[in-house]
């Protein structure tokens, strides 16, 4: 017979508020190093969030850009504007609806976003001061918290 496991409501969560704070302080210093790396590359915090969130071979509408990026259309505009002057991104007729213009990275603004992934997926440093254990350990507790595909 197995051995019922005792939980105590309090101490999970007072144990599920330590792991996210640290987790949450983490992810932060990591995103402060990720914008020092694209920074780098000429890549403001603006364009990197507008360069992650353009798929490579798909326009985007400017309405859509704003709902997706949680600013206005105003905002949209001007991100877009500096991205193309920057050769990034282009405008392009919709390919039903010739009132709309979508937004799609430009060849070069898909290399560019390639070399962004390769800096902001690069592994950081304390991890290679887990044991292996630890890393396999790791590795299935954050497999079991990525978000669901369609997100």
């Amino acid at each position: 017979m197995v051995a019922m496991e005792r939980r105590d409501p309090e101490q999970d969560e007072r144990l599920r508020s330590e792991i996210w704070e640290a987790l949450y302080d983490f992810f932060m210093a990591e995103h402060e190093r990720n914008l020092e790396a694209v920074a780098e590359l000429g890549v403001s915090p603006g364009d990197l969030k507008a360069l992650m969130r353009l798929a490579p071979g798909r326009g985007e509408p400017m309405r859509a850009l704003a709902d997706m990026w949680r600013c206005d259309a105003s905002t949209v505009t001007w991100i877009v504007d500096r991205l193309q002057k920057q050769g990034y991104v282009e405008r392009r007729p919709h390919p039903t609806d010739r009132r709309v213009k979508v937004v799609a990275l430009s060849a070069e603004g898909e290399e560019l976003r390639e070399r962004m992934l390769r800096r902001l997926y690069r592994p950081p440093a304390v991890l290679s001061e887990l044991s292996p254990g630890e890393l396999a350990a790791l590795h299935r507790v954050a497999a079991r918290l990525a978000p669901p595909a369609d997100q």
